[in-house]
């Protein structure tokens, strides 16, 4: 049995893909999904599952579609392994000491086409942007709340999907992961 960790896209974000919690978790559990923990109300899930991590995706996202009727969500899913390197390599460790809720890891579905770092690139605003295979590091310099980089921007660029947690979030999930694999 592997843990895995499953970060979702667009989840009780602005009045949006309503989804409670504590019934996202039944649910996997009933889908055979086993030690389901969820993290704050943003769609974090840590899990143990006897398949691979595509069908776990697959479980996931048959659940948000036909029990709760969120078709426009995108489930990624992470091993303990992949975030801890991701969390590893970050380009800006200065962000992550002195403002970890401004610093965003965006999980991306896949690794984006060559050109995305060049697209990128032409962002001329204040946060400071980082590529990496499957993950895009912002550093939100001066405030996500009051910056111009759109989500829309980075898909566009990007040309894959992704969702961001806050440095102070993926390294929680990768607590629960570890935890979770220890029992």
């Amino acid at each position: 049995m592997s843990v895995f960790i499953a970060v979702l896209r667009a989840v009780n974000v602005g009045g949006t893909g309503k989804l409670p919690m504590k019934e996202l978790k039944a649910a996997c559990e009933a889908a055979g999904l086993r030690q389901v923990s969820t993290y704050i109300a943003s769609g974090n899930l840590v899990f143990a599952h006897d398949g691979a991590a595509d069908q776990a995706q697959a479980i996931i996202a048959a659940i948000l579609r036909d029990q709760f009727g969120l078709t426009k969500n995108h489930t990624i899913i992470r091993t303990p392994d992949a975030l801890a390197r991701a969390l590893e390599a970050n380009p800006f460790p200065d962000a992550a000491a002195e403002r970890p809720a401004g610093l965003m890891l965006q999980f991306l579905e896949a690794t984006p086409p060559d050109g995305a770092a060049e697209a990128l690139a032409k962002w001329t605003g204040p946060e400071r942007l980082h590529l990496s295979g499957d993950h895009l590091y912002v550093d939100y310099v001066a405030g996500a709340g009051t910056s111009k980089l759109t989500p829309a921007f980075l898909e566009r660029a990007l040309k894959v999907a992704g969702t961001a947690r806050n440095w102070n979030t993926s390294r929680k999930l990768l607590e629960m992961a570890n935890s979770s694999a220890q029992t």
